[in-house]
């Protein structure tokens, strides 16, 4: 299981952006230039599952591509993991729902947020195909999160955000995994 407890290879922190890649919004990606979308995916698999060991969501302004494209799974398991480019999602109805987030880009902080509970997403799968769908809970949270790398916003940019920090990253993911007990209970909700 992987938190955002340290500074791993390849992905960006928010403390050491000296481009600010992670503050700067993606522009839509053309189908002329797919070649960068395979390979951007490609890189942001290879991070999740072999430097990261995990995680519920990855987007390419993390790991210095300014490209509209972003991982993520339902229920953090490299099983049901999507590969999503040229994003979009609007809320459906006016429920939010107050939750815990962390950020690889974002160490040893966890941001309590709103998000939409439910929406209704708008994507382009690696073969270039439409996709539409409807997200709830914790796979709704996850996707808003990502979306906002793609804009170039991070989770402690949010007015209303409650942030934590830790200094000791034992107890950084001891809380975690408080957050991802709390977030488990909501998996079912997308199956």
């Amino acid at each position: 299981m992987s938190f955002a407890s340290g500074e791993y290879q390849g992905v960006i922190i928010c403390d050491r952006d000296e481009k600010a890649i992670l503050r700067t919004p993606c522009r839509t990606l053309d189908n002329r230039d797919w070649e960068k979308a395979l390979r951007t995916a490609e890189k942001l698999l290879y991070v999740r599952n072999q430097i990261l060991k995990g995680g519920a969501g990855l987007a390419a302004p993390q790991i210095g591509l300014n490209y509209p494209i972003f991982i993520y799974t339902p229920d953090r398991t490299t099983e049901n993991l999507k590969v999503v480019i040229n994003p979009s999602f609007e809320p459906l109805g006016d429920e939010q729902i107050v939750g815990s987030e962390a950020c690889f880009s974002v160490p040893l902080r966890c941001t309590t947020l709103k998000r939409w509970k439910s929406i209704k997403v708008q994507y382009q799968s690696l073969d270039q195909r439409s996709v539409e769908v409807i997200l709830r809970d914790f796979a709704a949270k996850v996707f808003q999160h990502e979306m906002d790398h793609l804009r170039g916003v991070l989770t402690i940019d949010h007015e209303d955000a409650d942030i934590i920090t830790f200094s000791d990253p034992n107890l950084f993911q001891e809380h975690m995994k408080q957050i991802h007990f709390t977030d488990a209970k909501t998996y079912a909700s997308q199956f």
